[in-house]
C-alpha cells in the first residue's frame, strides 16, 4: 500500500519559477517579514504534550490495509486494536523505555493510549525546551496569539526510534470548523423550528433528499436502518443533543432517544456561546450521519482545540475504543500550515502529518470507515485562512493563492468527500437569473460568471475561492488505488505563498512542481448552500446551508447502513470505490472548483462523482458472498 509520504521536508524546495495561477494573487517580494510580537515563555510554565510514538512495521502496516480491501483470502479480515498492537504498534518494553527516559527529563507521565500510538505527558516549558531543543514563544501572528515552538525539534537520542512526532507545543496554527459561508445569494434568518419540516427543494434539503439523488432508497428497500452499526464524529467542539432530536423528529425520521453518547477526549470542551466557534459543524455532523441510518448508534469524540495534539488526540481515542464501525469529520487546516507557519517566521515540522497518518491506517486495518471534508475554499486551501483580496494590514494580511488540499483530507487512508451543486434556478433581485441545468461541480464561479455575463456582476472577492476542495497533496505519494486512474494529476508548477501584511508580499515557502502527490476529493456529493440544506442549532432552524461538512458525514452514514447489510465493516472505501469507477459513482463533466474543472473521468473538482450508494453496496454484498467467512 504506497501510503508512506514523501519524506523530504518542503520549505527549502527550488524556488518558485512562474506566476502563481488563480485570482488575486500576487508575486513575491523583498519586503519586511509579517508583524510578529514575541516573548520567551516563563521556564516555570506547565506544558501539556502528547508523545506519538511510530509503527514498528510501516511497511508490512501499509502492505496489510491493503490486503484487507483486496478481494481473496485476506479479503475483510480486519484485525482487532489487540491484534493491531501486537503485529505492529510499539512493545510494552518499548512504551517502558519512553516512559522511563521521559521522567528522567523531568515529565509526568499520564495517558497512554490503548493503541501504544501515543503517550500523554505534563512538564514545564523549561523541561521542553532541555529535552527537545526548542525555545518556546508566546506570539501574537495576524490577530491570533498563542505559543510555538521555535527551532528545530530534536528527540532524544535514546527514544528517536520510537518518537513519531511531539504534539501540543502549538497552539497558534489549529484546526477550523470547515464549513465557510452559508448562501451567496439568500438571506437567512435562523429561526425556531416548526413541528414538521418539508424538503425536497434547493436550500431546504433533508437527510430523504440525499437519499433520492444518491441511490439509498434502494438500500432501504431492503430493511437496512443502520441497527447494530457505530457511527463516530471526530469533533473539537461540544453540542446540544437535543437539537439533533428535535431534526430528526421534524424532519420525520423515526429514531432511538439514547443513541447519542459522548465521548471526552483531552478533557472535551464545553458548549461555546457562539456557534459558529465550532457547534454547528458538530451539529451537522450528527444530524446528518444520523438521519441517513436511523437505527445506528452515534459516538461523539469531542475534544478542545486548545493545541496542535488535540485533533490527533481524538482520532487515537478513536482508534484505541475501536467502537465506531464508521466515522467522519469536518474539520480540518491547509496541509501547508505543516510546511511552513506564515507570519510566525519558523518552519513547521510534517511529523504530525505521519503521526495523523499512522492511526488513520490503524483504522483502516481494524476496518473502521473514514470520512473527512475537502474544505469549502476551492483548489485553493489557503484562502480560508489568508485571503486573497483586501487592503493588507497586520491585523489582516492578504496572501497569494497557491493550489494547495486540506488536511487531514490529504491523507491516503481517508475517504475525501467533495462537493457539488444540484439544479436550480434563481431570479436576483438585480434582474440576473441563475441557472445551473444539471449537477456540477461545486463553486461560486457559476455566480460570478453569470452574474457578470448579464450585466450584474457580484464582486470577485465576495465569492472566490469558496467551493469544494480538490487538488494534490504535495507530501502524500499517490495510493496504489489512483494508480492508473484516467484523469489523476500531479502538483502544479510555479507555487508558493506569500503573505503580505502591508509592506509588501513576503514569501513564506516554495511547493514543489510535478509531485505525484495523493489526488482529492475521491468521491462528491451536494454541498453548495445554494442548493443546500437544513439543520438545527441552538433550537434555532437555519436554511441553505452547505459546504462540504455536509457530504462526510452523509457517507458516514450510508456507510453505517452497508455495516448492517454486511454484518460487518467496509473499512477504506477508496479501494472499491476507485475500483467500480463509473459503476459506484456518477460521472459529473461540469463546474469547477475555481481551479480544476468536471470532466470525464478522475477529475480534482469531483473526484470519481457523485456517489451511487446502492451500486456499492451491492458490490460489498457481491463480495462478501464471494469471500466472506
Amino acid at each position: 500500500m504506497a501510503f508512506r509520504t514523501m519524506r523530504r521536508r518542503l520549505l527549502f524546495t527550488t524556488a518558485a519559477t512562474a506566476a502563481i495561477m488563480g485570482a488575486g494573487v500576487c508575486g513575491a517580494g523583498a519586503a519586511t517579514p509579517a508583524a510578529v510580537q514575541a516573548q520567551d515563555v516563563a521556564i516555570g510554565d506547565p506544558v501539556a504534550q502528547t508523545i506519538y510514538l511510530s509503527l514498528r512495521k510501516p511497511d508490512e502496516a501499509e502492505a496489510f490495509a491493503r490486503k484487507v480491501q483486496t478481494p481473496g483470502a485476506n479479503y475483510h479480515q480486519f484485525l482487532s486494536r489487540a491484534e493491531f498492537v501486537k503485529r505492529f504498534a510499539p512493545t510494552d518494553a518499548d512504551i517502558a523505555r519512553v516512559k522511563s527516559v521521559l521522567t528522567q527529563l523531568g515529565y509526568t507521565v499520564g495517558l497512554v493510549f490503548p493503541n501504544h500510538l501515543a503517550i500523554q505527558v505534563t512538564g514545564t516549558a523549561g523541561a521542553t525546551q532541555a529535552a527537545f531543543g526548542v525555545k518556546l514563544k508566546r506570539m501574537t501572528v495576524d490577530g491570533r496569539s498563542g505559543v510555538v515552538p521555535t527551532g528545530t525539534l530534536t528527540v532524544p537520542a535514546s527514544i528517536r526510534d520510537l518518537v513519531r512526532g511531539v504534539g501540543g507545543l502549538n497552539s497558534l496554527h489549529l484546526p477550523r470548523p470547515l464549513k465557510v459561508k452559508a448562501a451567496a445569494l439568500q438571506t437567512v434568518t435562523p429561526h425556531a423550528a416548526g413541528a414538521a419540516l418539508t424538503g425536497g427543494q434547493p436550500g431546504y434539503y433533508l437527510p430523504k433528499d440525499f437519499a433520492d439523488h444518491y441511490g439509498v432508497n434502494p438500500i432501504y428497500a431492503n430493511g437496512y436502518t443502520g441497527k447494530g452499526a457505530t457511527i463516530g464524529i471526530v469533533t473539537l467542539a461540544n453540542f446540544d443533543q437535543a437539537d439533533a432530536y428535535d431534526f430528526w423528529q421534524s424532519a420525520g425520521i423515526p429514531t432511538a432517544k439514547d443513541r447519542i453518547t459522548t465521548v471526552d477526549v483531552d478533557g472535551g470542551t464545553e458548549i461555546a456561546p457562539d456557534p459558529n466557534l465550532g457547534e454547528g459543524e458538530t451539529d451537522i455532523d450528527v444530524e446528518e450521519s444520523g438521519g441517513l441510518a436511523p437505527g445506528a448508534k452515534i459516538r461523539v469524540y469531542i475534544a478542545p482545540n486548545n493545541t496542535n495534539a488535540n485533533f490527533i488526540d481524538a482520532f487515537e481515542a478513536t482508534a484505541s475504543e475501536n467502537i465506531a464501525d464508521t466515522v467522519s469529520v469536518s474539520w480540518g487546516q491547509p496541509e501547508l500550515d505543516y510546511f511552513a507557519q506564515p507570519g510566525a517566521n519558523i518552519p513547521a515540522s510534517t511529523d504530525l502529518l505521519d503521526a495523523f497518518h499512522d492511526v488513520f491506517l490503524e483504522m483502516a486495518i481494524q476496518g473502521q470507515s473514514l470520512y473527512a471534508a475537502t474544505g469549502d475554499s476551492g483548489a485553493f486551501d489557503t484562502v480560508r485562512g489568508c485571503p486573497a483580496f483586501g487592503t493588507p494590514t497586520a491585523q489582516d494580511p492578504v496572501c497569494n493563492a497557491p493550489y494547495s488540499v486540506d488536511s487531514p483530507a490529504n491523507d491516503p487512508a481517508i475517504t475525501g468527500a467533495g462537493g457539488t451543486t444540484l439544479p436550480l434556478s434563481l431570479n436576483l433581485r438585480s434582474g440576473a437569473k441563475l441557472t445551473v441545468a444539471s449537477e456540477q461541480a461545486w463553486s461560486w464561479n457559476y455566480i460570478y460568471q453569470q452574474t457578470r455575463d448579464q450585466g450584474h456582476p457580484i464582486a470577485l472577492e465576495s465569492l472566490f475561492a469558496t467551493g469544494d476542495g480538490g487538488g494534490v497533496s504535495s507530501y502524500f505519494k499517490k495510493p496504489y488505488y489512483q494508480k492508473g486512474v484516467r484523469g489523476i494529476t500531479v502538483t502544479q508548477a510555479g507555487q508558493y505563498l506569500t503573505e503580505d501584511t502591508g509592506s509588501g508580499p513576503v514569501k513564506q515557502l516554495d511547493l514543489p512542481a510535478g509531485f505525484a502527490g495523493r489526488n482529492l476529493p475521491d468521491l462528491s456529493a451536494n454541498a453548495d448552500p445554494e442548493s443546500g440544506y437544513q439543520f438545527i442549532s441552538e433550537g434555532q432552524l437555519t436554511t441553505f446551508e452547505g459546504g462540504t461538512s455536509f457530504v462526510a458525514p452523509q457517507f458516514n452514514g450510508v456507510t453505517a447502513l452497508a455495516v448492517e447489510a454486511l454484518g460487518g465493516r467496509v473499512g477504506l472505501l477508496n479501494a472499491i470505490a476507485y475500483d467500480l469507477g463509473p459503476d459506484g459513482s456518477t460521472d459529473i463533466k461540469g463546474g469547477d472548483n475555481w481551479g480544476y474543472s468536471g470532466i470525464a473521468g478522475y477529475d480534482n473538482a469531483t473526484g470519481l462523482g457523485v456517489l451511487n450508494a446502492s451500486n456499492i453496496a451491492n458490490r460489498l454484498l457481491q463480495l462478501k458472498a464471494t469471500y466472506g467467512k
